[in-house]
């Protein structure tokens, strides 16, 4: 049987990409389109999401085999990687849900609306905040040299890739954007 700490991180991941696949089909049904255009350079935009894939793929690989990678972790460390990925797979499952059919996978060329309610009240980008914990928490679950680095790179490549989506929003929405960017912060 697996350590506790395990079972509830790979809970909250299979939990967060359960709540993408609902959002995803429920994008579907509604005729939406999930593909946008990269908001930045194609090549960082692209490597920047496959990055996090990486991360919660170490992150599931440590948890679900203890032996991965041949690092050993102190369980105060462990339980801190957990008490990090929990809040934040919740997070980041609220964040898309609220986004409803605005989500898309890069720019949107679809009508969409402005989000600033709900978790949006607070950060203009709840669900990278999210992604870059859970992130961070992998990590520190699964200490490794390259995982900290693909963290790295995500959190660099998602910073650069808001800046983008930013942009994007000035010329989409224009005062509304103004007004939203003026009153709730980028991240926290």
């Amino acid at each position: 049987m697996l350590p506790l700490q395990n079972l509830l991180v790979i809970i909250a991941l299979s939990g967060t990409g359960v709540g993408l696949i609902c959002i995803v089909i429920m994008i579907s049904i509604r005729g939406g389109n999930l593909l946008g255009k990269p908001s930045t350079n194609p090549l960082l935009f692209y490597t920047g999401k496959l990055s996090i894939f990486f991360s919660i793929g170490f992150f599931l690989c440590k948890a679900i085999v203890p032996s991965f990678g041949g690092i050993h972790v102190p369980e105060w460390q462990a339980w801190l990687g957990v008490g990090m990925v929990l809040p934040a797979s919740i997070l980041l499952v609220v964040s898309f849900f609220q986004l409803g059919t605005s989500l898309s996978y890069g720019l949107s060329d679809q009508q969409t609306r402005l989000v600033t309610t709900g978790l949006f009240r607070y950060s203009r980008n709840p669900l990278y905040v999210a992604l870059f914990m859970i992130n961070i928490a992998s990590a520190i679950y699964f200490p490794a040299l390259v995982n900290i680095l693909v963290t790295i790179y995500c959190i660099g490549s998602h910073i650069i890739i808001t800046l983008g989506e930013e942009k994007f929003l000035l010329n989409r929405f224009k005062a509304e954007w103004i007004t939203y960017k003026n009153e709730v912060r980028r991240f926290l």
